[in-house]
């Protein structure tokens, strides 16, 4: 058995244009493939950072793989370098650390020296199909005189599969890592709940009940449009270790990671 799980975030910005990232994911017991692409609409852009990277980690193996197949390319790179420099990159996810990163975001989209915000929250009472999942859709916003914030969000109950996916990759990421430093890297899940709590942290609103599947977030800034996330795909399917192969034809470089 193998997992699949793919997302989309993306954002918009005035003059730069709609920048779309999108992440694959592929899971199995001792197996991990990633792969990461960005898509900017501005043409600019495209020439600059469109991306097409990923990396192979497979349990027992000395080196983790990592390819850009745009370029159809590939290096190794040590296990030790690896994982010494996800330690570098992680920034340390203790709910202060949050919740001061939540909060500095918000004071770069909106005015805090306005007057106090009005927030309200709201509930779908019918469930709605996001690819493939029954969510409910839940919309918060928080406004000054000056300016607003539109969150929608569309939740389910729980992630089951989201969960065995993390589970798995932590394990793969113990087995390898030589430091044991448990502390594996996890992305944030960008939530209305931060920014309301950045707003008013003594706001009394009903909690989001569930697990986002998608969300979108609009602005009224001078350069930042809007943001949103999305689970495109999240499924099993019979183990193929071809999945977590690359082309032949890619060429093997030597490169610093």
């Amino acid at each position: 058995m193998q997992i699949k799980y793919v997302t989309e975030f993306s954002w918009d910005a005035k003059v730069i244009g709609e920048v779309i990232i999108e992440n694959e994911e592929h899971i199995a017991p001792g197996f991990f493939k990633m792969n990461s692409k960005m898509y900017p609409k501005n043409w600019v852009l495209r020439k600059m950072f469109n991306e097409n990277d990923g990396e192979i980690l497979i349990r027992g193996e000395k080196n983790i793989l990592k390819y850009n197949s745009k370029d159809k390319e590939y290096w190794l790179i040590n296990i030790d370098e690896y994982f010494n420099k996800e330690k570098k990159d992680t920034v340390t996810q203790s709910p202060v650390s949050r919740s001061l990163l939540f909060s500095i975001f918000f004071e770069s989209l909106i005015d805090t020296t306005a007057d106090e915000f009005i927030i309200q929250r709201e509930k779908a009472s019918q469930l709605e199909k996001i690819n493939g999942f029954r969510a409910k859709k839940w919309t918060t916003t928080i406004q000054s005189s000056k300016q607003k914030l539109l969150f929608e969000e569309w939740l389910v109950k729980d992630l089951p599969l989201k969960d065995t996916l993390d589970s798995l990759k932590f394990d793969i990421m113990e087995s390898l890592n030589p430091n044991k430093d448990k502390n594996i890297r996890t992305s944030y899940m960008i939530s209305s709940d931060d920014f309301v709590w950045s707003a008013d942290s003594t706001a009394v609103l009903d909690s989001l009940e569930g697990r986002i599947v998608q969300a979108k977030m609009h602005f009224e800034h001078e350069f930042f449009k809007s943001m949103s996330f999305v689970i495109k795909e999240l499924y099993t399917v019979s183990f193929d270790a071809a999945s977590f192969t690359i082309p032949e034809v890619y060429e093997r470089i030597e490169k610093n990671d």
